[in-house]
């Protein structure tokens, strides 16, 4: 058939949505010691034997009990990714092996899955590869890193950068990045991008020695643009690539990887004149389920992570049963068209067939996998068990995954660590601090671990364990904590890492408090006419444990003194009236919670202020709207999560949060004991508190003396509320039994 007449827009060649999927860590695969395999030796790199750890690679490593793998395609898969070719360098027959009996594989799915076998050692000879097998419709793609989740409508995202190239052709990439949240990696990047996210300038840098300066070339800065630079964005594990992306890694070997290589490359060259820009995932962004909540009411803002170290595992899995990808959800929406959970309360999900004990307790943000079964007066809270795990009595297990098959002994303590699929911990040990164990290893009786690493097989060479022991006939092998091999290096070497930077990233560690300084949350706001080329970061990390510097280290932005204040007393000040004007017109317009969370973060991190001052001004302000035990039901369901945002799910928050509200009833609220229990039941219904931040508020010596007599009142008034907490577990518990009964029968 002849195409003449026919339009531009009739002849337009329809490509496949595809995308290279990175199925290797890069090297993170040490972050896990023998929980995956290690990588090989020069002298192992063509042996066909197994090499240590246990015999899995990265990118099958368990998440919520389904591989990582399988989180990656699913995300791709609803976000319309038609065609993924798969790159494993490491495990090609475990990969191979798992998608044969997975979902992918069927006829009925919606992508295309390619395994490609590769020799690369870096995402770099990765896509230099793929320009040499020419597997590519010459068209917009991604490149995503294994270990991606996430709800982001990836479709649109590529949909808006062709638009974007249609008006800048030498747009060649998109990084797409969200606000920090958590910290979970070793380093942090200053973006500078104009106002609508082109990039101008990118620098990378460890966590520690902390940066001071950075600079912005001259040229940068050409055209009079104007320049926000912010240090308050991280990668989310997945770029948006022009067809010209992999032609010019070919032409440039130097480059390894997307981070800091490919983008300082194009930025800093004249000659190629290839420009690259930012899609940042706001809280307000729109996500898959879009469509879904709009008709429930509901919101659900795109959210996207990737993971690579144990912290990153920790804080993906948590997002997971937090909702923070719905509709990837364990009791909506499992990938791998898995089974779905349970959700009972407090984000607490069970398998089928679980034998729960009827004393056991089971707290919030936990997963118990399927034919679990827990001890007697066993207590697990903000963890992840396996299908067939099994405890003993009196264990306690918090903030950490077991896997599958595991078994715990009676008394066991394990807190913050990772055991591997059919390890057995016998009776009272004690596993914690980011402590890796391995796949059938047995702990003996008496062991203790904190920070340690055991495996089936034994490492050659010296190995410091302190005052760990793995107990008495124990099966299995201490290896080197993480950095131990390099602390054994010449200390002279200038390459050397940093431990700090390491610790931080580890399971059981925590970067505790995040401070950005600047006008805005980005480190600062700067125009053509009054930039220079010289500016410091304006970002200090400081943490619990003491790796941060003092305030006088932090960096301050050269030139921008007037823009800063004067004093520490004038910048709450300005907070405080800053945010109330944020609240007002979040109220008056009836924002979305996220609309207004995402304001009051950008204000908090702009102000340099901690969440504790936020949470100081917020919840009396909420409060005030109830106008009195009438309305504070109605008031608190609508609000109440701007509230759990302020909490971060920790308890320690969660008790300053009803110290504060204590505080407010007891004074402005004239001690109005229905008030406060309204209070109490929005803050649990909303997720603010938990049951257990309750009762350990109940048992603090401050909810007795805040706010003197009419604050005490108000905490003697409270034990009903605890009381209705204790029966609504003791009920849920006979229920279980019940179930067990009927089956019994």
């Amino acid at each position: 058939m002849s195409g003449k007449g026919l339009s531009k827009e009739d002849t337009k060649t329809e490509h496949p949505f595809q995308a290279i999927v990175l199925c290797d860590s890069w090297g993170e695969e040490q972050r896990w010691g023998p929980l995956v395999r290690r990588a090989r030796t020069e002298d192992e790199e063509f042996d066909e034997v197994d090499v240590g750890g246990e015999q899995r690679p990265f990118c099958l490593l368990p998440l919520l009990n389904i591989p990582l793998l399988a989180w990656t395609l699913e995300s791709l898969s609803a976000s319309g990714v038609e065609q993924a070719f798969l790159f494993v360098h490491d495990g090609v027959e475990e990969v191979r092996k798992w998608l044969a009996s997975s979902s992918f594989q069927l006829p009925s799915s919606d992508i295309s899955i390619v395994v490609r076998p590769t020799k690369a050692l870096t995402p770099g000879d990765v896509l230099r590869e793929v320009d040499g097998l020419q597997i590519l419709a010459p068209a917009d793609y991604l490149v995503v890193q294994a270990g991606y989740v996430g709800n982001v409508d990836l479709k649109a995202k590529v949909d808006e950068f062709a638009e974007r190239r249609k008006a800048d052709p030498s747009l060649s990439m998109s990084c797409i990045v969200r606000p920090i949240v958590n910290k979970t990696h070793s380093t942090f990047a200053v973006h500078s991008l104009t106002t609508d996210a082109q990039l101008l300038h990118y620098e990378q840098s460890s966590l520690f020695p902390k940066m001071k300066t950075f600079t912005v070339p001259r040229e940068a800065l050409a055209g009079g643009k104007d320049v926000h630079t912010r240090s308050d964005l991280e990668a989310v594990g997945a770029v948006i690539c022009s067809s010209e992306v992999a032609p010019l890694f070919t032409e440039n070997f130097d480059y390894q990887f997307f981070y800091p290589d490919f983008v300082n490359g194009l930025l800093t060259s004249d000659l190629l004149g290839k420009t690259i820009c930012c899609t940042i995932l706001e809280p307000s962004s729109s996500p898959l389920s879009s469509a879904a909540t709009a008709s429930s009411g509901a919101t659900s803002p795109a959210w996207a992570a990737y993971v690579t170290n144990t912290k990153s595992y920790d804080a993906v899995s948590k997002a997971l049963l937090a909702r923070k990808a719905y509709p990837l959800a364990p009791d909506e929406n499992m990938p791998d068209r898995s089974g779905r959970y349970e959700q009972r309360r407090a984000r607490v999900y069970y398998g089928k067939d679980v034998d729960l004990s009827r004393t056991c307790k089971i707290s919030s943000t936990s997963l118990i996998g399927l034919s679990c079964a827990i001890g007697p007066n066993t207590f697990i809270t903000h963890s992840v068990l396996g299908a067939g795990v099994r405890t003993g009595s009196s264990c306690h297990v918090s903030g950490s995954y077991v896997f599958a098959g595991a078994h715990l002994g009676d008394g066991c303590v394990v807190r913050d660590s990772v055991i591997g699929e059919g390890a057995v911990v016998a009776p009272g040990s004690v596993v914690e601090g980011g402590s890796l164990v391995a796949a059938g290893v047995r702990l003996g009786k008496g062991a203790r671990l904190e920070g340690c690493r055991v495996s089936r097989e034994e490492f050659e060479g010296e190995v410091h364990v302190g005052q760990a022991t793995l107990g008495e006939d124990a099966t299995g092998f201490f290896w080197p904590a993480e950095g131990q091999e390099d602390e054994d290096d010449d200390s002279d070497d200038e390459d050397a890492v940093d431990q700090r930077n390491l610790s931080v990233t580890r399971l059981g560690n925590a970067l505790s408090n995040l401070r950005l300084h600047g006008s805005s949350s980005s480190l600062s706001s700067l125009s053509h006419n009054g930039s220079t080329d010289s500016l410091g970061t304006g970002g200090s990390m400081s943490d619990d444990d003491g790796f941060g510097g003092s305030d006088d280290d932090a960096p301050q932005i050269a030139g921008l003194e007037s823009l800063q204040a004067t004093s520490s007393a004038s910048k709450q000040s300005e907070f405080v009236t800053e945010c109330v004007h944020s609240l007002d017109r979040s109220f008056a317009e009836n924002h979305t919670v996220d609309n207004a969370a995402i304001e009051l973060k950008t204000l908090r991190m702009a102000s340099n202020v901690p969440l504790g001052e936020v949470r100081a001004v917020v919840i009396p302000y909420v409060l005030r709207r109830c106008d009195g035990a009438a309305g504070a039901s109605a008031l608190l369901a609508r609000w109440g999560g701007l509230l759990a945002n302020l909490t971060g799910e920790q308890e320690e928050a969660m008790v300053d949060s009803l110290l504060v509200a204590q505080e407010f009833v007891a004074t402005e609220g004239a001690g109005d004991a229905r008030l406060w229990l309204r209070v109490l039941k929005g803050f649990y219904e909303t997720d603010v508190v938990s049951d257990e931040a309750v009762f350990v508020w109940y048992k603090d010596p401050r909810a007795r003396s805040t706010a003197g007599d009419d604050g005490k009142k108000l905490w003697s008034a409270s034990r009903p509320f605890l009381e209705a907490i204790q029966d609504d577990d003791d009920s849920d518990e006979d229920d279980e039994d019940g179930d067990d009964d009927e089956e019994d029968d």
